[in-house]
């Protein structure tokens, strides 16, 4: 089964007239000193050359992909640096220290060496025995800074050469480092596809971590972001095409309620006044209402998250008060709750939270007050047919929260064992205990099974108690301050996204991500959309969809269609 992501990616504003469309990203994007060296040919000195995306084709009658075998080589690709020389970049987007990010890798240097071929005929697209060509083992020293001025060594003793390992595939990722573990042997006998498999979807690159920053003395610092790049070559001659950031394998928003949110891509749905950003505190006041109309202080994810993806949130909550039965004609309790949800479904009239079977595709925490049977902390998830996942009574856990204190809570899925995980703790300290729940596709006593879910919001909760009636009817009124939110989840299906006209055909060139079918669309009226050509199935690494009828003369506008297969 496959479902449209709501939000079509576009970038409808590139016409057929423009030759090119260009996103710098986490590349470089000035140069701030170069001092060529000595050892340098005049045709690799112009240092633009090492802004922005590192090369994926070399271009002319010669030219072609660029692979761990076909390396760039042109002057326009490549910029050198000779013995006593050195290239200063800025990058806008700041590198940061993070350990989540693969093998602890902070940025990437793209050079030209590339891959041996031993084989004379070049069947299977070239064979290697793992030794490089235009390679340059030591003499290069990297430093990093945050303003300009001051610079930190990166210890040479841990920083590899610039331009050696690994060479790059520019069909891959420039964001993501290649396993630093492997060595030559590793590659040896492999041709593209092997060295493919061992790349995992990254473009190579050699990988630089700012944990390694030292002072003059040798002693180690602390470096969390830097803007600047030094390359310094003491006896050596290197090419540089280009430095990339590595990203983190998921997007983190961290939201601190410094200013606000409402400006920075929060919305509200429903009843405004329940949420209240306070500008002295830097918080956010909740009311939990059910005597209201539903209502959310919602973050777009700006993608789509299934039973396939990991994605948490962690959030700071004091409650201070909670109580049940606020319409006396609805005695039992409701829960107050905040997590994810598919904004199309929980802003539809007939979504009805109260119900228990009228809210489709969330997961989230949920906590009910003590209307006598027992207080209930439970990580809720509901599928798109609107099936509770339940295994039994251990996916939710009997205790309660305490009020005027600051609880932080943490809720997490993982699509690994399709697993969601709730742990409240208070002064380090576990409160309760941690509860942890399974999907199910076949839940016993239920009269539908639980399939699959998709949700692209984060969203705090205030449900309407509307759509219930009887002994059990339930209802809330809570008041609490929630503070230092941070949602992580995978990123946007369509990344570092730019076009360009090969001939006349006209190419979309993209990121991918795996379980998403891309297809592209034309128009020439931002009305009526016509799919041009068969659809692409995502790879994780870089993505082009072509417009062969384009003639180059303009009056068509393009976007990308991203589809979700699961």
């Amino acid at each position: 089964m496959q479902k449209l992501f709501s939000a079509v990616l576009t970038f409808v504003s590139i016409i057929l007239s423009l030759s090119s469309f260009q996103t710098y990203a986490q590349f470089a994007d000035a140069v701030i000193a170069y001092t060529p060296g000595s050892g340098v040919s005049s045709s690799y000195t112009n240092a633009n050359s090492a802004l922005g995306e590192p090369s994926r084709v070399t271009p002319g009658k010669f030219g072609g992909p660029v692979t761990p075998f076909d390396s760039a080589y042109l002057g326009s690709q490549l910029v050198s640096i000779g013995t006593n020389g050195s290239l200063t970049l800025h990058l806008s987007r700041p590198l940061t220290n993070d350990s989540t990010h693969p093998y602890g890798l902070d940025f990437l240097i793209f050079g030209n060496a590339g891959l041996a071929i031993t084989n004379g005929d070049y069947s299977g697209g070239g064979i290697t025995d793992g030794s490089l060509y235009g390679a340059v083992a030591d003499g290069t020293q990297v430093s990093v800074s945050a303003d300009g001025v001051t610079y930190f060594l990166l210890n040479p003793t841990l920083a590899p050469p610039t331009d050696a390992w690994f060479p790059t595939d520019g069909a891959g990722n420039f964001f993501t480092p290649v396993n630093p573990g492997l060595r030559g042997a590793d590659f040896s006998g492999k041709g593209l596809a092997g060295i493919s498999v061992l790349y995992a979807g990254s473009a190579g690159g050699a990988g630089f971590d700012l944990a390694w920053a030292q002072d003059s003395e040798g002693h180690g610092v602390t470096v969390s972001t830097a803007n600047f790049v030094r390359i310094d070559v003491l006896d050596a001659k290197v090419e540089v095409d280009g430095i990339a950031g590595v990203s983190p394998p998921s997007v983190t928003v961290i939201e601190d309620f410094a200013s606000n949110p409402l400006a920075r891509g929060w919305e509200l749905f429903g009843d405004g006044e329940l949420f209240h950003w306070n500008s002295e505190r830097q918080n956010l006041e909740v009311t939990w209402d059910s005597s209201k109309t539903n209502s959310y202080f919602r973050l777009p994810l700006g993608t789509l998250l299934t039973r396939k993806d990991d994605f948490s949130v962690s959030v700071d909550l004091t409650l201070n008060d909670i109580g049940f039965g606020a319409d006396p004609d609805k005695p039992g309790a409701m829960q107050i709750a905040f997590g994810f949800q598919k904004k199309v479904d929980a802003d539809a009239p007939h979504f009805y939270r109260a119900t228990g079977n009228d809210g489709p595709n969330l997961a989230e925490f949920n906590f009910f007050p003590d209307s006598g049977f027992g207080a209930t902390v439970w990580p809720a998830v509901y599928s798109t047919n609107g099936v509770w996942n339940y295994n039994g009574p251990s996916d939710f856990a009997i205790f309660d929260l305490p009020l005027d204190l600051k609880l932080h809570v943490v809720l997490a899925f993982t699509a690994s064992d399709e697993t969601v995980r709730l742990v409240i703790t208070t002064n380090g300290m576990v409160l309760g205990r941690e509860v942890t729940a399974r999907l199910t596709t076949n839940n016993a006593g239920l009269s539908k099974p639980f399939t699959a879910f998709e949700l692209d919001s984060f969203a705090i909760a205030s449900y309407s108690d509307a759509g219930q009636s009887g002994d059990y009817a339930s209802s809330i009124l809570a008041h609490g301050v929630m503070d230092n939110l941070v949602v992580t989840f995978p990123p946007a299906p369509v990344a570092d996204l730019h076009g360009l006209f090969t001939g006349t055909a006209w190419e979309g060139k993209f990121l991918s991500r795996i379980h998403w079918v891309y297809e592209l669309e034309g128009s020439t009226d931002l009305s009526v959309w016509t799919k041009l050509g068969n659809p692409y199935e995502g790879t994780g690494g870089q993505l082009t969809v072509s417009d062969g009828q384009a003639d180059g003369t303009g009056g068509r506008f393009y976007r990308i269609k991203a589809t979700r297969a699961f």
